[in-house]
């Protein structure tokens, strides 16, 4: 059964998703943030930097799990 799972993802993640992921993570973080920091917006700034480090953990969890198992 799990390896039945791992199959799927594996047919769904590749390093090009993975990679994609890890950009818009990085991008939301590093573009999105400032500008809302700088606006003023400490909400959706604190936001951002919740969805950033989400996908961050995300990413780097399934290219793990798809590459060590």
């Amino acid at each position: 059964m799990f390896y039945k799972i791992i199959g799927i993802m594996k047919g769904i993640f590749d390093n090009i998703a993975i990679l994609m992921i890890f950009f818009v993570a990085l991008f939301t973080l590093l573009v999105d943030g400032r500008k809302f920091k700088r606006l003023g917006y400490v909400k959706e700034f604190n936001l951002a930097r919740i969805i950033s480090y989400s996908y961050i953990i995300i990413g780097a969890s399934v290219y793990i799990l798809l590459k060590f198992v």
